[in-house]
């Protein structure tokens, strides 16, 4: 038995620098006959299990192995721990050490820490750790349960501690790993490592993991699965390094445990924090582990597009939005600093004048302002500011309705301090039973409604019905992230396991009240709703939801969260099912970056025109940027984008229909259609919608042209164009307004 000490991370990123110890596998020889493999068999997927020492394998349907542990540590193959860059790399990154051997497990201590208040209260900000890193050795017992195989493993861990795995079947197309230690007590990670291609010109990508701004393919990078808040960009002004303050360069409002290579999918449906080490200290393996005594994954082997319908399957998808919801879409919002409600009101009688006179192709207009009271007697607690009186709302709506404009509103989970709701015991409390009262930007305070209680459920699906009776069609659902990780919930749980699947639990109410009132208002348009946060579950969040926004987009042009961060935000998560994307054109989050510009704003709206949802946002500080806030050429610009998009509406359905069939997103990622393209892997300027039309926007400032990698196949510029051979980059020119966009050769996806 040999023991390594080993450093944790660096302080630079707020982690104590702890001891901790490998304890390495000894070698043991696989006895002859006597120890055959063990086989669960899905169908279209295997599970094949050497018993000692322990290691299993994933096979398809054929046998073909697809996904293999590592060979047990060796003494001479334990590596020392590696240091990540301290200088802005964040907490979402924080590394740890790790034991490539099958299913290892430190026992020790994990200590979290999270933002505390302010703008990135509850995002993770250090932790510390320290221990002594054990891993499975020989099947010792073996039993079936069902259709399922229970294994009992010895491990190394000299207190005779085991582990439990459960083997089974998750349909026809995958197989299910679930693993417990035994006893659990003093087990503060359990996690898994597996082999990677190393060979030049054959290694592994790894693709997907949700909302990450940074790149499609994640080889290389030490990812947490942990939700987080806005986050910026760190570097100072034309840098062209860039990174994400304060979580890292992935960094996400909407990270999924899940993610495909060109020979299976991985999903890990558990709600705790995870890490995913891929191919770092190790390029010909990969590590996943998680802050818990268990751990729980599902392989389904195949291709992109087979492992994401199986895993799209389970995790949930975007349903089909009503034809409204696809059509161009404005919000009015308020000035967070100095908006007075005669003002607000203004802005919207002004929004009418100008919608009527530019004639402006419009489906969908949002009310930032509360559906509810300003008083918390009559806005039953609900931590909203109104800027509309209700008379004014009442002609708003009637007006918009009479132009054919759907009308959305605005709801968050967040209830007063000391209000009703918060009396009755509807908030998210304390160890002590107090209510639980997050601090957020401005230092203002506000408990998160509990989820997990029927009776605050009800309450929240009241306001759900109430905003619709008002005459809204659906609204923006916000927040969600603040959860902290010792927060208490009604059904026993903590904020340990409820700061991701959190916004699962709201989305589902949501969606629970919507059903029941569309089948109770047969005449009423079907509603529709979006949200900015989510994780992925059993089912996860995009099960409910229609749509996302990308969270608070910074008002400029870089890779960490302004307009060159959308086109891997939006891929990277529509191959996890959550492909209703919904950016702010325009950017919002300017108390940091300049106004909106003109070039900024209609480059920001080419790259909406053919995403999935055209949806004009606007900004806190400044308000919102409409196109007649410029001058007459935006307006006409404006128009013809809106017009592209309604172009490509019935595309768009079509493509959304499949999806909700199969899982293929609506948007594609170049891997994902063509995953046998090298070239294409790293195309993260550029998607497919459809198999037929590929996008490349322009997102560089003062660009008058772009490259655009033109995958397999025969391709002509805006249809119409020469052709051109696929499989080479080409340059195009795009002055202010021209969205490069082509359609293969003989097809017309736009009619």
């Amino acid at each position: 038995m040999t023991r390594i000490t080993a450093a944790l991370a660096a302080a630079a990123l707020g982690l104590t620098l702890v001891p901790l110890t490998y304890v390495a596998a000894p070698a043991t020889a696989r006895p002859d006959a006597a120890d055959d493999p063990l086989v669960v068999d899905a169908g279209g997927a295997r599970v094949v299990v050497e018993r000692s020492p322990f290691r299993l394998s994933v096979t398809d349907g054929a046998g073909t192995t697809v996904l293999r542990e590592v060979a047990h540590a060796a003494e001479d193959t334990i590596p020392e721990p590696v240091t990540q860059d301290p200088i802005g790399a964040g907490a979402d990154n924080q590394d740890t050490t790790t034991l490539y051997s099958p299913l290892s497990f430190l026992v020790g201590t994990e200590s979290l820490q999270q933002y505390p208040q302010g703008e990135w209260v509850a995002n993770l900000k250090s932790g510390t750790r320290s221990g002594t890193w054990y891993s499975a050795q020989d099947v010792v017992a073996v039993e079936h349960d069902g259709a399922d195989l229970v294994l009992t493993l010895a491990t190394n861990d000299p207190t005779g501690r085991e582990l439990v795995v459960r083997i089974g079947a998750q349909g026809e197309d995958a197989v299910r790993v679930r693993v417990d230690a035994v006893p659990s007590d003093s087990v503060a990670m359990l996690g898994d490592s597996f082999e990677a291609s190393d060979v030049p010109g054959a290694k592994d990508g790894f693709f997907g993991f949700g909302g990450r701004h940074d790149r499609l393919d994640q080889r290389g990078r030490v990812l947490s699965s942990f939700v987080n808040q806005q986050n910026f960009n760190s570097t100072a002004p034309g840098s062209d390094a860039w990174n994400m303050y304060p979580n890292g360069p992935a960094g996400a409002y909407y990270p999924q445990a899940m993610f495909y290579t060109t020979d299976y999918g991985f999903l890990l449906p558990q709600p705790e924090l995870a890490r995913f080490k891929l191919a770092v200290e190790r390029e010909d393996a990969w590590n996943v582990t998680a802050s818990a005594s268990h751990l729980d994954y599902i392989v389904a082997p195949g291709g992109p597009r087979q492992a994401t319908r199986t895993l799209t399957e389970l995790t949930g998808r975007h349903r089909v939005p009503p034809r409204w919801a696809l059509g161009p879409m404005f919000d009015r919002l308020v000035r967070n600093f100095d908006e007075t409600v005669e003002r607000y009101e203004s802005e919207l009688r002004d929004d009418l004048a100008e919608i009527d006179e530019h004639d402006l192709p419009l489906s969908a207009y949002r009310l930032e302002g509360s559906v509810f009271p300003a008083d918390p007697v009559h806005n039953h607690g609900m931590e909203l500011h109104s800027w509309v009186r209700p008379k004014v709302q009442t002609w708003m709506i009637k007006q918009l309705r009479a132009r054919g404009i759907h009308v959305l509103s605005y709801l968050r989970p967040w209830l007063s301090v000391g209000s009703a709701p918060v009396e009755a015991g509807y908030a998210v409390e304390h160890a002590s039973g107090e209510p639980y009262y997050v601090v957020g930007t401005d230092k203002r305070r506000f408990a998160l409604i509990d989820f997990t209680n029927p009776e605050a459920v009800a309450f929240w699906q009241a306001r759900v019905r109430e905003t619709l009776d008002l005459g809204f069609d659906g609204f923006m659902s916000d927040y969600g992230e603040q959860v902290m990780l010792d927060m208490h919930f009604a059904d026993g749980t903590t904020g340990v396991t409820r700061h991701n699947d959190y916004l699962t639990l709201m989305a589902k109410a949501t969606r629970e009240e919507l059903d029941r009132y569309q089948r109770s208002h047969p005449e009423r348009a079907e509603p529709w709703f979006f949200t900015r946060a989510g994780y992925t579950g059993l089912p996860g969040t995009a099960a409910y939801e229609n749509a996302n926004f990308p969270g608070d987009e910074t008002t400029d042009w870089d890779r960490a969260s302004g307009l060159a961060s959308l086109t891997t935000d939006m891929l990277s998560r529509a191959v996890g099912g959550a492909y209703g994307y919904a950016t702010d054109i325009g950017g919002y989050f300017d108390y940091s970056t300049p106004p909106t510009t003109k070039e900024l704003f209609l480059r920001w709206a080419e790259w909406a025109a053919l995403s999935p949802v055209f949806r004009l946002h606007g900004s806190g500080k400044n308000g919102t940027h409409a196109p007649w806030t410029y001058d007459a050429q935006t307006v006409r610009i404006y128009k013809q984008l809106s017009n592209l998009h309604l172009r490509a509406r019935p595309l768009l359905t079509k493509l959304w229909k499949q999806a909700d069939r199969t899982g293929a997103p609506p948007t594609r990622p170049l891997w994902w259609q063509h995953p046998d393209d090298r070239a294409g892997w790293h195309q993260d300027q550029e998607w497919l919608l459809g198999p037929d039309l590929l996008v490349a926007p322009v997102v560089e400032k003062g660009a008058t042209g772009r490259s655009v990698y033109l995958p397999e196949g025969c391709w002509r510029l805006h249809g119409t164009g020469p052709e051109r051979t696929g499989q080479r980059s080409i340059t195009v020119r795009a002055a202010l307004g021209q969205l490069p966009w082509f359609s293969r050769c003989g097809t017309k996806p736009l009619g």
